[in-house]
């Protein structure tokens, strides 16, 4: 049930952040009076039966207000980033955080990982440019805005939607990750 309300409790979580002010010692006790008083009564609830949650909590609230707040924007950035590949929800997320959104070629990238059911794609520089060649499967990506490329990778490896790393040669390799294929599938 607490996974169900995962965004909630992070909502809350910042909500609670501003709230207390940087300056402020936040504390799990005064967390969970706040939940009452702020009429989350359920939230509390589920919490005082997780242990493990209340552990994971307590550690989020004892550390450095500074990189809480930053570890906020980051999910906030992350969730702004996958509403922006949900129809009904895009149009939102990019007027909200158009900084976070995913561009309609991120979105397209993860959807050619998705039907060409390759988990790898090799990025290959030649003279008049570069292709993305996939490693188990024929065929590679198709990109639209080769200018924009790079930035679309960086931001789907930073979202988790894609993984990178190196061949022996150097070049990239760029792995499509159960998240990119869960955000593709409820599309």
């Amino acid at each position: 049930m607490l996974a169900e309300s995962f965004a909630t409790l992070v909502g809350l979580l910042g909500q609670y952040y501003s709230e207390k002010g940087a300056k402020a010692q936040l504390e799990f006790n005064d967390f969970m009076e706040w939940l009452t008083k702020a009429n989350h009564t359920e939230i509390r609830s589920l919490l005082e039966l997780n242990t493990q949650a209340t552990i994971h909590i307590k550690a989020l609230l004892n550390q450095d207000h500074k990189i809480f707040k930053e570890k906020l924007d980051k999910i906030d950035s992350a969730i702004t980033a996958f509403a922006s590949a949900i129809d009904g929800f895009d149009a939102l997320a990019r007027e909200v955080n158009p900084n976070a959104s995913l561009s309609k070629q991120a979105v397209n990238i993860l959807e050619q990982f998705q039907l060409s059911g390759a988990s790898k794609v090799l990025e290959i520089k030649l003279m008049d440019g570069t292709i993305y060649q996939f490693l188990e499967t024929s065929g590679g990506l198709v990109i639209a805005e080769q200018k924009f490329v790079e930035d679309d990778l960086k931001t789907l490896v930073e979202y988790g939607l894609l993984r990178h790393e190196y061949n022996k040669s150097g070049n990239n390799i760029y792995m499509f990750t159960r998240a990119g294929s869960r955000l593709v599938q409820d599309m």
